[in-house]
């Protein structure tokens, strides 16, 4: 597979590295950048790509409506289709997440030879009580006026001091990534539009369906996160037969950039484990 960029329907994407193909994908408010302190151990075994969401980072985004979880899946479902990939590695954070699950079902009711493993990091999946400026993006007449009036570097640090355990290692050039769609209009008004669309009306028959996964699963948990709680991760273990959790002590919601040695290793060692030839749960 060509390593460089490139787009597909919505989707910006990155490839590098060379090996199996492994996905990466993002969560609320982020881009691909969120990545970036796992990429280069994890590209000298693996092809890995990373893109980003529709309405994230460098992708489109459109005044369409579509921002749905299940438009998300569909946008990354055409980038697995494009790129031809099988034996695949779907990752995702967070929101991400959502979407990985989706992404992952599909492939295996459509497609299962294109899906390997699945790896979902403190990821949404379940019914819980939404952290503050989330819901707060959702009110039709407060959200975008705080969106615009508050200064965009001002609501990233607020957000990642509850995201991050160790408030010390938010890294600037990362509070300046997450910033950058803040100061500009398509990139509010598609952060907004995601955040009103991110709860599935189906959600309760999402749950009941979690049990027909039979892809190895790893559930990784930062112990600490306060924005999708340990009770999501517990409630996952239990509905999806072939889970594995796993925690991180003292570790907020974003493991990948608050403890990416440890996330990176603990991701070689589930990918060690599951080969891509591993068997499916019966």
């Amino acid at each position: 597979m060509d390593t460089g960029t490139d787009v597909i329907g919505d989707l910006h994407i990155n490839i590098c590295g060379q090996g199996p193909p492994m996905l990466l994908i993002h969560g609320f408010g982020a881009s691909s950048f969120s990545w970036s302190k796992i990429v280069s151990p994890l590209a000298g075994h693996y092809t890995i790509i990373t893109l980003d969401l529709k309405g994230f980072g460098r992708s489109k985004k459109p005044q369409d409506g579509r921002y749905s979880l299940r438009d998300q899946a569909e946008a990354v479902l055409k980038v697995i289709g494009t790129l031809g990939l099988n034996g695949v590695t779907v990752v995702g954070h967070s929101m991400g997440g959502g979407v990985a699950l989706l992404v992952a079902m599909t492939l295996e009711q459509e497609a299962p030879r294109r899906l390997s493993r699945l790896v979902l990091i403190d990821s949404i999946a379940c019914p819980q009580r939404l952290p503050l400026f989330l819901a707060v993006l959702r009110f039709p007449v407060l959200g975008p006026l705080v969106i615009r009036l508050v200064p965009a570097t001002w609501s990233v640090r607020y957000i990642l001091n509850i995201a991050y355990f160790d408030r010390g290692k938010i890294d600037r050039a990362f509070v300046e990534a997450y910033a950058a769609p803040l100061r500009c209009y398509r990139g509010r008004e598609s952060l907004i539009a995601t955040a009103r669309a991110m709860i599935p009306p189906d959600i309760d028959e999402l749950v009941e369906q979690y049990r027909t996964i039979r892809t190895p699963v790893l559930l990784l948990w930062g112990r600490q996160d306060c924005i999708v709680p340990l009770s999501i991760a517990f409630r996952l273990e239990t509905a999806i037969p072939t889970a594995r959790l796993r925690l991180l002590d003292q570790c907020g919601h974003i493991p990948q950039e608050e403890m990416p040695e440890l996330t990176s290793s603990i991701l070689q060692d589930f990918l060690d484990d599951y080969g891509p030839d591993a068997e499916r749960a019966d």
